[in-house]
Order: structure tokens, then sequence, then C-alpha cells
């Protein structure tokens, strides 16, 4: 049985390769939860037989992006995240009178 649990990670926290365990801290689910995930067909997992996967090709996926089958709008989104961070920190510079 599944159990939803409270998330006590999240995507920033997260490093840049995650596995099951990490991955049901982020989404706050069981970690067999997140194993059968990682199992599903079009699942990002890292080639080479063992449960990892790039962080951000999950976030994607997560979203309904597969990365490999839909490069482009992964990569618009991928941009969409590089201006927002982009646009914090100038508010927060010139919240500061640094600009």
């Amino acid at each position: 049985m599944n159990v939803k649990k409270e998330s006590t990670m999240n995507w920033e926290e997260a490093p840049d390769t995650i596995t099951p365990e990490i991955y049901a801290k982020i989404r706050g689910h069981s970690v067999q939860w997140a194993r059968n995930k990682f199992n599903e067909k079009n699942f990002p997992r890292i080639d080479g037989g063992k449960q990892i996967a790039d962080k951000t090709a999950v976030r994607l996926y997560d979203m309904g992006i597969e990365v490999k089958n839909q490069t482009k709008q992964g990569i618009d989104y991928l941009i969409l995240l590089e201006l927002q961070k982009i646009n914090e920190k100038s508010m927060f510079l010139s919240m500061r009178g640094k600009i």
C-alpha cells in the first residue's frame, strides 16, 4: 500500500543524480512507489542497470515532458527556469540597491 507522506526534500536540495530513495523524499511517497516509477517504460533513468536518474530530467518527466521524446519542450523549460533565476536575482539585488 502506498501512503502519501510529507515531502522531506525539495528539488533544489537534491543532488544532480537521484535514486528512488531521494525521489521518494522529494515527492513524499514510499521508496517502493519511487522504485515503481523508476521502472516505468518512459522514466528518464540513466542507462546502465542501476536505478539512478538525472534530477532535472525526472522533474520534467513529472511535469509531463519526456526528455527523450520531447527534447524541444525540455530545453524550453530549462531556459525558462534559468530566466526565472536571473529575474529573482536581479529583483533581490535591486531591492538591496546594488543595481
